[in-house]
C-alpha cells in the first residue's frame, strides 16, 4: 500500500504488485542454519536505543 503525496501520481493506471521468490524460505531449514552458527551471548548496546 501506498498514500499518493501528490494527487493522481500514480495516474489511473492498474498497479500489480509481484512478491519476490527470494522472500520465501523454508523454516527449518533457516533454523538448522541458524543451528550451525557459533552461539553468542545475549546483551544489550545502549545503540539499540
Amino acid at each position: 500500500m501506498v498514500k499518493e503525496l501528490k494527487p493522481e501520481a500514480l495516474d489511473v493506471r492498474k498497479w500489480v504488485y509481484y512478491d519476490s521468490p527470494v522472500m520465501k524460505i523454508d523454516e527449518q531449514e533457516a533454523g538448522r542454519f541458524d543451528e550451525s552458527l557459533e552461539k553468542m551471548d545475549k546483551k544489550f548496546q545502549p545503540s539499540q536505543e
